[in-house]
């Protein structure tokens, strides 16, 4: 089959292979060895563009072809990161790499370094619901 008529089937009809009681496997290497794992498991064209291979156990190292499906942008990074807990907005992102009050700095709350402004991905309005008062700088 086609890749491009294979990604426009719905996404339950796209992991109907799916067997997640198996456990995972994990033979080494990476997306690129398990997408071939996958093309030749479901018999379809190797995917271009925006086709991913989705891990439907979230065990990225897993080569298993029942827990590997096809998938969008979306699905694997919203909706799959969702569901496992995976998907961080960029406020998220930003705390996590800067910490709480470095954060609420960089992301407007009166840093004079970036001339007041919010930083990208939130709008001043959100980091201040977001940061308390007292950190301004």
């Amino acid at each position: 089959m086609n890749i491009e008529d294979h990604i426009k089937l719905t996404k339950a009809e796209r992991q109907q292979h799916l067997k997640l009681d198996e456990p995972c496997v994990e033979r080494g290497g990476n997306s690129t060895q398990h997408r071939g794992i996958l093309v030749e498991y479901l018999d379809v064209t190797f995917p271009k563009g925006r086709i991913l291979l989705c891990h439907a156990c979230n065990n990225a190292d897993c080569s298993n072809p029942h827990h590997l499906y096809w998938g969008t942008d979306k699905e694997n990074i919203i909706e799959d990161g969702n569901k496992f807990g995976a998907h961080k907005s960029p406020w998220e992102y930003s705390v996590e790499k800067y910490g709480y009050e470095e954060a609420c700095k960089r992301n407007g709350r009166g840093d004079k370094a970036a001339g007041g402004k919010a930083g990208k991905g939130i709008s001043k309005r959100k980091s201040e619901s977001l940061c308390p008062k007292g950190i301004d700088t």
